[in-house]
């Protein structure tokens, strides 16, 4: 398969979902559906409420890359969120029902790398057979 390069714009959560299961089908994701979406699910609502501030008139953009089997995926808001991004590496058992940090706990733990530039959030994963 030939590299897949391309961007979607998405302003609010109206059609995340679908414009999600679209890049999925667009890449031929089925053997990895689960994770995918549930990555870029989390990576889009973080970036909605807290990088947009729930401001729906602002862009969230998805770029993403298919080579090689390898998965880059790019979920930058507008940053109006401020501080810095920590993305936990575990949940302590007396904070798993807590508001925050879970979806981002998600996204590394189906990632191969996840790391947050500026008010972007870069993903990469191996899609090795299912």
């Amino acid at each position: 398969m030939d590299a897949v390069q391309k961007e979607v714009t998405l302003y609010g959560l109206g059609d995340h979902q679908s414009c999600i299961d679209e890049i999925i089908e667009e890449l031929d994701l089925g053997a990895h559906a689960f994770e995918v979406k549930l990555i870029l699910m989390e990576a889009v609502i973080n970036a909605y409420h807290h990088g947009n501030l729930g401001d729906c008139t602002k862009p969230i953009h998805i770029r993403y890359l298919l080579k090689d089997k390898q998965l880059h995926l790019q979920v930058e808001d507008c940053g109006g969120g401020g501080g810095k991004v920590s993305i936990p590496e575990k949940l302590d058992d007396a904070n798993l029902l807590e508001e925050g940090g879970r979806g981002l706990y998600l996204i590394r733990c189906f990632s191969d790398r996840v790391e947050m530039i500026q008010n972007a959030l870069h993903i990469s994963k191996c899609l090795n057979e299912a």
